[in-house]
C-alpha cells in the first residue's frame, strides 16, 4: 500500500483552511489527523470543516501523537519554540513564513532540522508554482538580456487595532509579514544575495513598520527596490519588474498566480511584447505536494533551511539600516 503522509496542525490558524486543510483534501497521499489550538472550539470548528479526525487538548499532544509531519501556522514569534519542539519530537515541519522572527533562531532551527534528519520546510508557497519555473527559464534564456535592476511590491491594507501582524511582541511587522515576498522574489530572479543599501520604514505600533522601502545591490551591479506596507490605506497590489539590457519583464501577481497571472516581456530593441498566463493548481497545492514528496519520497525542495536562513538575515539587515530592533531582539 502507497504510504500516506499525516499532518498534524498547531493552532487554528486563518492561514490554515487554504495553506493546508483544502488542499489537503485535493491532495494523494496526505491526510491531516490531528489539531490543537489555544481556543480548543476554533480547533473543533476546524476539524468539523475539513474531516481531521481528532482534536486534542494543546500543543504537546499533537507532537506526541503518531503524525509523521506537523504545520506550524503560529505567530511568528513562536516558529522557533514549536518547530524544535517538532523536529526533536521526531517530526517533519512544515512552518509558515516567516521563518523565523530573526537569522539567530532560523538558524538554530536548520542546525535542529539537520540533527535530527527531518524534512525542514518553509511555507513560501509562490515558489511551487509553475510560474516561478516560467519566469527563471525566461531571464535565463535571455528574454530581456543581462539583468540590471529588480523592483518588487506587495502591499494590503491592514487594520491595526486587533490584527497579531502588527504587534512587535509577536514578531510583526510589514517587512516580516509581506514585505519577506517581494524580498523573496528579488533574490529569486537575481539568483543572487542582496546586500542592504538603506532602508526607511513608517511606524505604526512602536517598533513596528507599516510601510517599508529597501534598496539593494547584488553582485555584477545589479541594484533592487523593495516596496511593502500594511497600512490601512495601501492598495492591494503585489508585482515584480524586472529592467534587464534588452527589455523588461513584468510579472503581476507571483504571489497567488492561480487567483490569475501575467508575464509581459518587452523588447527595448524593437518594440515587440509578449505576454503569458501560466497555468496550475493552487500554489498551496503544489506546495503541499513538494512536501510530501520530500517526506515520503525524498525529494528535493526548493524553501528550505539555507534559503531560509539567507532571507532572515536580510530582514535583520533591513530593520539595522531603518534603526528599528530586529523582531525577537
Amino acid at each position: 500500500m502507497t504510504k500516506t503522509l499525516t499532518i498534524g496542525v498547531l493552532g487554528a490558524a486563518k492561514i490554515s483552511p487554504k495553506a493546508l486543510l483544502q488542499p489537503a483534501l485535493e491532495t494523494d497521499r496526505v491526510k491531516v489527523t490531528v489539531i490543537a489550538a489555544r481556543d480548543r472550539s476554533r480547533a473543533e470548528l476546524q476539524a468539523s470543516e475539513f474531516g481531521i479526525d481528532t482534536v486534542v487538548d494543546d500543543y504537546e499532544a499533537v507532537l506526541a501523537s503518531d503524525v509523521d509531519a506537523i504545520y506550524n501556522p503560529l505567530p511568528i514569534n513562536l516558529h522557533h519554540e514549536w518547530t524544535i519542539r517538532a523536529l526533536r519530537a521526531g517530526k517533519h515541519v512544515l512552518c509558515e513564513k516567516p521563518f523565523a522572527s530573526n537569522v539567530d533562531e532560523a538558524k538554530e532551527m536548520v542546525a535542529v532540522g539537520k540533527e535530527t534528519d527531518r524534512v525542514l520546510m518553509e511555507a513560501f508557497h509562490w515558489r511551487y508554482h509553475p510560474l516561478a519555473d516560467r519566469i527563471r527559464e525566461l531571464l535565463r534564456g535571455g528574454a530581456i538580456g543581462r539583468i540590471e535592476h529588480v523592483d518588487a511590491t506587495f502591499t494590503v491594507p491592514i487594520n491595526a487595532e486587533d490584527d497579531v501582524r502588527q504587534s512587535y511582541e509577536l514578531s510583526g511587522g510589514a517587512l516580516m509579514d509581506l514585505g519577506c515576498y517581494p524580498l523573496q522574489w528579488a533574490r529569486f530572479v537575481v539568483d543572487g544575495e542582496p546586500t542592504v543599501t538603506s532602508a526607511t520604514m513608517v511606524q505604526g505600533r512602536p517598533d513596528v513598520d507599516v510601510i517599508t522601502d529597501i534598496d539593494l545591490s547584488f553582485e555584477g551591479g545589479i541594484t533592487g527596490h523593495i516596496h511593502t506596507s500594511m497600512h490601512a490605506d495601501a492598495d492591494r497590489a503585489a508585482w515584480l519588474r524586472v529592467r534587464g539590457s534588452t527589455g523588461t519583464m513584468t510579472v503581476v501577481n507571483p504571489l497567488a498566480p492561480h487567483d490569475g497571472n501575467s508575464i509581459t516581456v518587452r523588447s527595448t530593441k524593437d518594440g515587440s511584447e509578449q505576454i503569458e498566463e501560466v497555468g496550475g493548481h493552487t500554489t498551496y497545492r503544489h506546495q503541499l505536494e513538494a512536501f510530501r514528496d520530500a517526506v515520503l519520497d525524498g525529494a528535493a525542495i526548493l524553501t528550505g533551511g539555507r534559503d531560509a536562513v539567507a532571507t532572515m538575515r536580510v530582514i535583520d539587515a533591513a530593520y539595522q539600516a531603518a534603526r528599528l530592533p530586529r523582531r525577537g531582539a
